[in-house]
This record gives C-alpha cells, sequence and structure tokens, in this order.
C-alpha cells in the first residue's frame, strides 16, 4: 500500500462505528440481524436535510419472471416535467451484497446526483437474498432496466442517454447489466457509472492481502454474503458474479471507476479498469482515500 495514504479523521470514527471492538459483525449475523444493523446504519448517514429534488415517485417495473414487478424511486430534478425536453437518466443499484440494502440507504447519493447532475435517477430495489438466490438480482436489475428503456418517452427519458450505476455489489449489477444489454442485443447504454464495485479477484493483490480485516468490507464479510446469495460455491466462477471473469470486453458502454484507497477491492478495481481500456473501452479510474461504502456515508465523510 502506498505509503503516504493516511485515512482521514472523519473515516476513522466511521470505521470505529463498523469495525471497532465489541462492534457486531454482519458476517455473524443472520440476514435479518444483518439488514436490522447496516439498513439502520445507512438511514443514519443520510443527509439532514435530504438534498431537494423536483419530485420523487414510486414505480413498477414488469419484472423477469410472469406476472412479477420490481419497485423503482424515481427522482426529477427541480424545473424539469416529463413533457420538456428528455433527460438523462441514471438506472441505480444500491450496494448491500446482495443481502441487505434498502432504496432509503441511497437515498441522499441519489438525491445529490439528481440534483447537480440534472438527471433523472431511477433506483431500483431489486429483491434480496437468501430468499431469492443467483441470478434474480441481476435478472431484476436487467428487467428494470429494460423497462426504464421501453417507456423513456413517458418517463421524460432520453433513451439515448441511459446509463447504469451502481455501488458495491450495486456496481457489480451495473456492470452485468452493461454486459447483458450487449448479449442480449439492447437495451443501449450509454455509460456505466460505478462506485468500488465487486469485480472478482485477480489474485493475492496487495490491497487484498493488507486491508481485508479490520476496515469494514473483511474477506469474512465478502465470504458471508456469497454465501446467502449463490446456490453453489461453483457459481462463484460466474462473469455475472466476477466480471474480471468475463473473456470479451469490447463492445461495453465507456465506464468510470471511482474505489476506495482503504479497500481490499481497490487493486482488483484498477486491473478491471485498466483491462476495460485495454479492450478499447473509454474508462476513467479515480480513487478517494477513505473506506468500502463511502457514498452511503455522506453525512460522516465530506470527502465523499
Amino acid at each position: 500500500m502506498d505509503g503516504a495514504m493516511q485515512l482521514d479523521p472523519q473515516s476513522t470514527r466511521i470505521l470505529a462505528r463498523l469495525d471497532g471492538p465489541r462492534v457486531p459483525q454482519c458476517a455473524d449475523m443472520t440476514p435479518v440481524e444483518a439488514r436490522q444493523w447496516m439498513n439502520a446504519f445507512m438511514a443514519d448517514m443520510q443527509l439532514d436535510p435530504p438534498p431537494e429534488v423536483g419530485a420523487v415517485e414510486m414505480l413498477a417495473a414488469t419484472g423477469p419472471e410472469p406476472g412479477s414487478t420490481v419497485p423503482i424511486r424515481l427522482y426529477r430534478p427541480k424545473g424539469t416535467d416529463a413533457d420538456a425536453d428528455p433527460l438523462p437518466i441514471m438506472v441505480f443499484f444500491h450496494a448491500g451484497g446482495y443481502v441487505f440494502g434498502t432504496l432509503d440507504g441511497l437515498d441522499s447519493f441519489c438525491r445529490l446526483m439528481c440534483r447537480e447532475a440534472r438527471c433523472l435517477v431511477a433506483s431500483v430495489d431489486y429483491r434480496l437474498a437468501p430468499e431469492a438466490k443467483f441470478p434474480a438480482a441481476h435478472e431484476d436489475a436487467y428487467a428494470a432496466t429494460c423497462w426504464i428503456a421501453e417507456h423513456a418517452g413517458e418517463l421524460g427519458a432520453d433513451p439515448a442517454r441511459i446509463a447504469v450505476a451502481g455501488n458495491s455489489s450495486g456496481g457489480t449489477l451495473a456492470i452485468s447489466v452493461a454486459a447483458m444489454a450487449r448479449d442480449r442485443g439492447g437495451p443501449a447504454i450509454c455509460q456505466q457509472m460505478l462506485w468500488y464495485p465487486g469485480v472478482g479477484s485477480a489474485g493475492d493483490t496487495e490491497s487484498m492481502k493488507q486491508l481485508s480485516e479490520g476496515y469494514f468490507l473483511t474477506a469474512r464479510l465478502m465470504k458471508w454474503s456469497m454465501g446467502h446469495y449463490l446456490n453453489d460455491p461453483s457459481e462463484l466462477e460466474n462473469p455475472l458474479i466476477q466480471p474480471l471473469r468475463r473473456d470479451n470486453l469490447a463492445g461495453l458502454p465507456p465506464m468510470f471507476l471511482m474505489t476506495a484507497g482503504f479497500d481490499p477491492r481497490r487493486d482488483d478495481n484498477k486491473i478491471y479498469a485498466d483491462r476495460l481500456a485495454e479492450a478499447g473501452v473509454p474508462t476513467e479510474f479515480r480513487r478517494l482515500d477513505t473506506i468500502h461504502g463511502f457514498m452511503f456515508m455522506l453525512a460522516g465523510i465530506d470527502a465523499a
């Protein structure tokens, strides 16, 4: 690890709440207990008052199975309406290791993106594990994106400017939706926006060796979440779970990826970004020297 890197005091205080002595660990909890613990923490990390937007509404996208629906929370910037010039839309998938996480836990982030980027934000409430096993979350994410593309005109969205986005496991879903859209003939995705996504392992990296314990996202927590989402350990080899295992990266949408400096996934994120660039995909890679999960910690980490 870069010897010049130093965890800022705000991140250190947040980390003490997540990974300090006598702090309960999600990897030792049941899924229900982990949801209660992490969802309460995420709610406490939302900005108060919430960033102001023009409108927020709940929608129901057609799901991947007959008769099923996928809830979507749509954020609209102030001074816009569905009859005005169509806006770009960001289809967003929240974090949570496929087990926990809610629309509320990333509400501040979605509001900021909507307000500052002047875009529609569609936050997708995909199914969680272990009640819904792989590939349920992935198929929900893809189905919601297809529905948004099909109904872009009604939503006031520009079908030529649909981005997929997500943080942590939600970033993995965004990567997967972009690949599924490429391989299944649509919809057209213009951009991937990713924050510290799970991309799989390229080996025993420095960040994994040095940061897989004591920095919130631990090796145990990653194994715990995969154990609840996957039907069988062999599914860990699937590129939908580990995008680094995808043979063909050409033809994917341009990608922005911001990782965390104190994140065991940091080096794998950089390797994935480099591979996309080598495949001819326009790629921008950034690093913020804080901890994993910083985008749902906006009330505690000013840098985020």
